[in-house]
């Protein structure tokens, strides 16, 4: 994706930089960003947030997690962990989206409520 990115004519890259405004009245009409110490105002009809791809999973160290530091869930988002159970775009869930953490939660709650219903 990396490289049809690079070469595409209709995409530009800003590396290291930061948008510092999004102007507009009813609707996007361009963005501010900041490039080292210069600002640029770049035409835009819409923009996407991504605030970031490194999950942050330090909280829970002894749950296992791949190379990219996911915490590892099967199916029904069971973890290395008996009783412990992960959701949303922390885990090794391939896409990560709002709608599909949600749906993720929903069957994590449900794991963990028939763990905890079959308990003494």
């Amino acid at each position: 994706m990396r490289e049809k990115i690079r070469v595409d004519n209709k995409v530009s890259i800003f590396n290291n930089s930061r948008v510092k405004e999004i102007l507009g009245d009813s609707f996007v009409q361009a963005i501010k960003i900041e490039e080292g110490k210069e600002e640029k105002i770049l035409a835009v009809q819409g923009i996407f947030v991504e605030i970031g791809l490194i999950p942050d999973s330090e909280f829970a160290p002894s749950l296992e997690k791949n190379e990219r530091k996911e915490i590892v869930v099967n199916q029904r988002n069971e973890t290395n962990i008996q009783g412990v159970f992960a959701a949303g775009d922390v885990t090794n869930v391939p896409e990560k989206q709002i709608i599909i953490a949600a749906g993720e939660g929903a069957k994590a709650v449900l794991s963990a409520f028939r763990y905890l219903s079959t308990r003494k």
